[in-house]
């Protein structure tokens, strides 16, 4: 509890900070990771696809253990930043207001968490097509 409190308590003081909207890393969450990669975009551009007039749920982690954090429908955009290989789970960055600029568009120095703005989470990798990058 007092963990719970502290971690509140910093967020506070760094009101304005984007790592306060995304989950902490416990239990079953998994951050989305932005990979260094030789100057390369971490992310390339993706859609959901497939879920017909159904919906893709999205997971705090890249297993389908935990109860699903959203829900997304075919065409929605994503950035697909996250993997493992072999895996069947994508880690993706993604918001659903298209003025919103989640700054993985640029290569990162060193692999990091995505700290935000926008959303994150882990879907099949079979629900989601990539469009660029």
């Amino acid at each position: 509890m007092k963990a719970i409190v502290a971690g509140m308590a910093l967020c506070a003081l760094t009101i304005g900070s984007p790592s306060c909207a995304q989950p902490l890393l416990t239990g079953a969450n998994r951050p989305v990771m932005l990979k260094a990669d030789d100057g390369l975009d971490p992310c390339a551009l993706g859609a959901i696809t497939g879920a017909g007039e159904g919906a893709i749920m999205v997971f705090p982690s890249n297993t389908t253990d935990p109860d699903a954090i959203d829900f997304m429908s075919d065409g929605e955009q994503v950035w697909l930043c996250d993997g493992d290989e072999g895996s069947d789970m994508i880690g993706i960055v993604y918001s659903r207001d298209p003025d919103v600029d989640c700054g993985v568009g640029s290569p990162v120095s060193a692999d990091r968490p995505y700290a935000g703005p926008c959303k994150t989470g882990w879907v099949k990798a079979q629900w989601v097509q990539v469009i660029a990058g």
